[in-house]
């Protein structure tokens, strides 16, 4: 039976969030060969290499990244009981920024969970754009942000790929000799770039008819039936369809959505980084 030793997945983790055993040494007020030699312990222990070694620094094996979300696990069960344990809660006030595509659907799960079990920390919430929310992490002036990577220039703990579809209603029609009408993210948007991309790919003509600048403008173009937009699954409106997978239509497109958590930030701050990682990494939301 494994026994594994917290200490070492603590090291284990912050190398796979920095990317090198100095950074995590730094960020663990630990010696290099400390860190080295925890990662070493660690991976005698399971028996396989937990990370690819090069110039550039460390990547996680198939084997780290199945180790990732258990050993989030097992930390934070820890941490819990030892709190629990010794009377003491979790409290504070976390700034979470978040696009509005998380917001409106995983976001709302998570934290219901989340607040179930630590009532005593209070969470600001807002909900900007991926370039505000970018901008807004680099200020510090938000302790955790979800947006796209594409954004950020600080490596994120985590990233989701998500799917844009391309939405209709259901009982929208198109003949083939017509341009498709299309719903478009406005110009900042970076999701526009990757949308525009999969209309290149079909042989047929389309033009804009609608630009949105929010989820529920996109929605709402596309329930009323102003045209086809791109939008991620989860946030397909009642009454509406994937078109993507039908032949003259373009396909999806990939976007990545990165997890920040603010250099510096406190207990209560990476608590709920951890716990939203969890949930999102062991499929829970």
């Amino acid at each position: 039976m494994l026994n594994l030793d917290p200490y070492l997945l603590r090291a284990f983790l912050s190398v796979a969030e920095v990317g090198t055993v100095n950074g995590a040494a730094l960020s663990l007020h630990r010696t290099q060969a400390a860190v080295s030699m925890q990662i070493r312990k660690l991976e005698a222990l399971v028996g396989s290499d937990l990370f690819e070694r090069s110039p550039k620094g460390l990547t996680l094996t198939a084997d780290g990244l199945l180790l990732v979300p258990y050993a989030r696990e097992i930390l934070t069960l820890t941490d819990e009981v030892g709190k629990r344990l010794n009377g003491r809660q979790i409290e504070g006030r976390i700034r979470l920024g978040v696009v509005e595509d998380f917001a409106a659907t995983r976001l709302i799960e998570i934290l219901r969970d989340f607040r179930d079990k630590n009532a005593r920390v209070d969470i600001d919430i807002l909900v900007e754009s991926n370039a505000r929310l970018a901008a807004m992490l680099e200020n510090d002036e938000l302790d955790i942000a979800v947006c796209d990577t594409s954004r950020c220039s600080r490596k994120p703990a985590h990233v989701w790929n998500e799917y844009l579809h391309w939405v209709g209603r259901s009982d929208i029609e198109f003949t083939p000799d017509t341009p498709l009408p299309v719903i478009m993210f406005v110009e900042s948007c970076p999701w526009r770039g990757p949308a525009m991309a999969t209309l290149a790919m079909r042989n047929r003509n389309w033009r804009i008819v609608c630009e949105a600048s929010t989820l529920v403008a996109m929605a709402t173009a596309v329930r009323v039936g102003i045209g086809i937009g791109p939008m991620i699954a989860a946030t397909i409106p009642e009454g509406c369809r994937a078109l993507d997978k039908t032949i003259d239509m373009p396909g999806s497109a990939r976007v990545d959505i990165g997890l920040y958590v603010r250099s510096g930030a406190r207990e209560e701050s990476r608590f709920l980084a951890d716990f939203v990682l969890r949930q999102v990494e062991l499929g829970h939301a």
